[in-house]
Formats: structure tokens, C-alpha cells, sequence
């Protein structure tokens, strides 16, 4: 059975498209359609608390990666309203990348996770590293890091991904391509108390992350707020 994928979705309004109109098309066109779609298991939109830019972000977890590449889930680009291609004409940015899951090894989430529920916060790490150092990143990650995280308060869970694939749309999208990390990390919580805590500092200062952090050649952080989540009727 092919592992479950995940789909991240960056984007920004901008000047041409105002916020209201870019929200209500997002909550009230764009997710109700995926919510229909057999493809997608669930739906949710988040809100930057970084003060970094693109503002929004919305992920969805998939069946498998090769449902994206096959009806129904390839008809929703075909099908686009008239008011969904104008806005993304208009749109600054909307930055869309699809992974699929690492499966094992993996590591069991925390008693606050809620299946049903989304964690209040998430926080999306894209890396890359240098060939050489790939096979050790995963094992670090997998052996030291994740279980380490896993220590600090307000932790719900941690999930891993490769990415398969990524495009941009919108004024920036058109102008330039580009390539996000190859590694995505999705690290949930449940406050952003926990990264003010020895336990959290430990995580991130040990002797084996020095080492791999000294061969990272591309670094995105991204630190979000949930805003909203859909179900299926």
C-alpha cells in the first residue's frame, strides 16, 4: 500500500486581491471543493505568528501521491470558476508542494494529540542537506531529534516527508520557480510555551545537530496558528 502524502499550500494575497475576498474564496470555494474530493482526508488552513510572509498556509493529508496524478483530484485544476483563475492571476503568491510520507522509522505522538483536531500551532521545516550527510540527517532526525522534541512540553507530534513535487501561481509564481527543501518536517504543538524550555534548547543545541546543521544548504521555518479545519458530511 502506497504511503499517505501531504499537500502544504503558502499563500499571500497581496495588493491585487483584497483579504476579505481572497478569505471568503478560500473558505467558501476553494477548501468546500476538496472536501468533496475522495482524495483528501482532511482539510486546514493555518495563520503565520512568525511575522514572516506568505501570511497563510493551508495543508491537507492525502490518500497516496498517486492520487494526485489522476481523476478526480486532477479535475479540480480543470474545473477552476472564473472567479478562482481571476484571483489567481491576481494573487501575489500561492506556493503549492506535494509530499509523501516517511513512514518508518517513525515516532509515536504525545497524549494531547486529538485526531479529530487540529494542534493550536505547527511548525513547518523544510530542509535540505548535502548528499553525503542525506543518510545521517535521517537517522538523526528519527534517533535523536524527534524523540528529543518529543520531551518538551506542549509537543503533540512530529511527521516527515520528501517532496514530490512544487509549483507557484500568482504575480510572484509567474516571475520565478522555486524549489522548496527536499525534507519537510510537520512538528505540532499544543502552545509555543515549550520553546522557551531547556528541554526544547537541549533539542536544538546537541553535538549531532551541530554536525548536521553545518551541512544544511537550504533552511525554510515556518511557525503557524490554526485558524480553521473542515469535515467531510
Amino acid at each position: 500500500m502506497a504511503p499517505t502524502a501531504f499537500l502544504l499550500v503558502f499563500s499571500e494575497p497581496g495588493p491585487g486581491v483584497p483579504e476579505e475576498e481572497y478569505n471568503d474564496w478560500y473558505d467558501n470555494e476553494h477548501i468546500p471543493l476538496r472536501v468533496n474530493t475522495p482524495a483528501f482526508l482532511n482539510w486546514t488552513r493555518w495563520k503565520a505568528v512568525d511575522g514572516e510572509k506568505p501570511t497563510y498556509g493551508a495543508s491537507y493529508d492525502l490518500e497516496s501521491y498517486e492520487a494526485t496524478k489522476k481523476a478526480p483530484y486532477t479535475t479540480l485544476a480543470e474545473t477552476r470558476s472564473e472567479r478562482e483563475k481571476d484571483i489567481l492571476k491576481k494573487i501575489q503568491l500561492l506556493d503549492r508542494r506535494h509530499y509523501e510520507l516517511i513512514e518508518t522509522p517513525s515516532y509515536p505522538p504525545s497524549a494531547l494529540y486529538d485526531e479529530a483536531n487540529p494542534a493550536s500551532y505547527v511548525v513547518f521545516v523544510s530542509l535540505e542537506v548535502k548528499p553525503e550527510l542525506e543518510e545521517e540527517f535521517n537517522k538523526w532526525y528519527h534517533d535523536e531529534h524527534i524523540p528529543l522534541l518529543a520531551k518538551v512540553p506542549g509537543w503533540v507530534r512530529s511527521r516527515r516527508f520528501v517532496l514530490k513535487d512544487c509549483g507557484q501561481m500568482g504575480v510572484e509564481g509567474q516571475k520565478e520557480q522555486k524549489q522548496p527543501p527536499k525534507y519537510l518536517a510537520v512538528h505540532e504543538w499544543a502552545s509555543m510555551d515549550g520553546f522557551e524550555t531547556p528541554e526544547y534548547k537541549t533539542a536544538l543545541s546537541t553535538p549531532w545537530t551541530e554536525k548536521i546543521f553545518a551541512g544544511v544548504v537550504a533552511k525554510e521555518r515556518r511557525v503557524m496558528q490554526f485558524s480553521k479545519k473542515w469535515a467531510r458530511l
